[in-house]
């Protein structure tokens, strides 16, 4: 599916283009000029391997199959997804659906908590280094390093915002919308410039809630949706610094300080995101996947000259415009089109298939069930085989369950009886084993005594046999002197 986003991200623009040839009777349309922006919305269930080509994740943040979780229940933790393509209009509606999920009193979250939507002229995405933050002490200290604390978005930029606070410009535990403003010459601070003194206070909290960012060059608004009733959050006219194109949007948070540890930080999470173009001269965003010639005929068809044609001839040559980049849309995305259709072919067999079993057993089943017995033999038994085998089922059950407590019985009375047999062998088996102990010693010392008084008379002998044969060794020495040496 991945394959087939840019394709219908062309597709849409190429049908707006196409849409415009007969936007003389429709310019005063307002709805008729909305076009959403694919690659700055999303909405569950999330893809996050899509998502990841389109926005920077850092901190704490992470895409959820339902939702994108800013930050959890932990104190200093940093929020941050900014979208890494700039938006090429600056006449536009960010629609955000949240939670902010807490303590249900407001002064049990840590003052210093916030978080925020951003639309800034810098690419926070490229800006941010995250090695920096993993290699600080402490991802707070990297943050304050870099300059990205004010709602865990960097504090000097260029561009507005609208930071979700849990206290007031009197530090007081308050939920309040603020609307913040920069030109890129200061660096803002929280509890200096945010909250600020003509902060909406609104309790968002716990809640799902829906807020609108809507954005004009000349106008900022921002409205907020609770309870099935919407408030306005601010309305700021910005006809002396108007907002210019080319900006980047995001969400940041920060948590909260860990203090104490009694205050326990909001879960804040983003359910939705809605980025709607208004401006009908304007493509919104890059066409992924577009050469740069494309992008110049997107650009031209877009133009304030092709809104209206002086005769029918410059209305036939941007219909042959649109047909060529229809053509070559067609054309690009036939490849992928094969494969879907191969694929589509595919499991289409394989639910044939799957149905033809289906049925073959049913079918096979009904017989099973419904087959009649003609033989008078089998009169008495059941109508069918499948009653048949249900009654030698529970023929079986019923076997099992009175001779499983004949067997148990039995084993009880073994059980028993073993148990009698060992008790009489511990009474009895101390003196009956000592006396055997002491005959057995007694054998042993007579073996003993016998063996030594069969040595000594071995040693004796021995000792006579060697005197004698030395007495006749020693005569027949003396003998042979005699003879050969007198």
């Amino acid at each position: 599916m991945a394959r087939c986003r840019v394709p219908v991200a062309r597709w849409a623009q190429v049908c707006l283009l196409l849409l415009r040839v007969d936007a003389a009777g429709k310019h005063g349309n307002a709805e008729f000029q909305k076009v959403e922006l694919p690659h700055h919305s999303f909405s569950a269930p999330l893809e996050f391997s899509n998502l990841l080509g389109d926005w920077m994740l850092s901190g704490s943040s992470i895409f959820l199959r339902e939702r994108l979780l800013l930050h959890p229940h932990v104190n200093e933790r940093q929020g941050f997804a900014w979208n890494k393509r700039p938006l090429q209009t600056n006449d536009f509606q960010l629609t955000a659906t949240f939670v902010a999920n807490g303590a249900k009193d407001v002064s049990q979250a840590p003052s210093d908590q916030s978080f925020a939507f951003w639309f800034v002229r810098q690419n926070i995405s490229g800006d941010f280094n995250e090695t920096r933050m993993i290699r600080a002490a402490s991802w707070k200290q990297g943050l304050e390093e870099e300059g990205y604390m004010l709602s865990g978005s960097k504090a000097l930029f260029e561009g507005i915002g609208a930071v979700f606070s849990t206290s007031d410009v009197a530090k007081k535990p308050n939920t309040a919308v603020s609307f913040v403003s920069n030109d890129n010459h200061q660096s803002l601070s929280y509890f200096v410039d945010v909250p600020t003194s003509n902060a909406k206070i609104l309790d968002f909290r716990n809640k799902e809630v829906e807020f609108k960012f809507r954005v004009q060059p000349t106008l900022v608004q921002a409205f907020l949706t609770l309870d099935g009733q919407t408030h306005e959050c601010f309305s700021v006219d910005r006809a002396g610094f108007p907002v210019k194109v080319g900006g980047f949007i995001g969400f940041t948070a920060w948590s909260g300080s860990a203090g104490d540890g009694s205050m326990i930080s909001d879960a804040i999470s983003v359910t939705k995101v809605e980025v709607i173009n208004f401006d009908d001269e304007a493509i919104g965003e890059d066409v992924v996947g577009a050469t740069a010639e494309e992008t110049s005929a997107y650009s031209e068809l877009m133009s304030s000259n092709a809104r209206h044609f002086a005769d029918q001839k410059s209305q036939t040559e941007h219909l042959s415009r649109v047909t060529k980049m229809l053509a070559s849309h067609l054309k690009e995305t036939k490849p992928a089109y094969d494969v879907m259709s191969f694929q589509v072919s595919g499991m289409m067999d394989a639910l044939n298939k799957l149905d033809r079993d289906c049925r073959v057993l049913t079918k096979e089943m009904r017989i099973l069930e419904n087959e009649k017995i003609s033989n008078r033999r089998q009169a008495k038994r059941p109508k069918n085989n499948l009653d048949e085998l249900k009654s030698h089922v529970f023929g079986l059950r019923r076997i099992l369950e009175k001779e499983g407590q004949v067997h148990l019985s039995k084993i009880d009375a073994v059980q028993k009886n073993l148990n009698e047999v060992k008790e009489q062998a511990s009474k009895v088996g101390g003196s009956t084993m000592l006396g055997k102990l002491v005959d057995q010693t007694r054998l042993l010392e007579q073996s003993v005594l016998a063996s030594t008084s069969q040595t000594t008379w071995m040693l004796l002998i021995l000792l006579v046999v060697i005197v004698v044969l030395g007495v006749l060794m020693f005569n027949r020495m003396q003998y042979y002197e005699k003879k050969h040496f007198i």
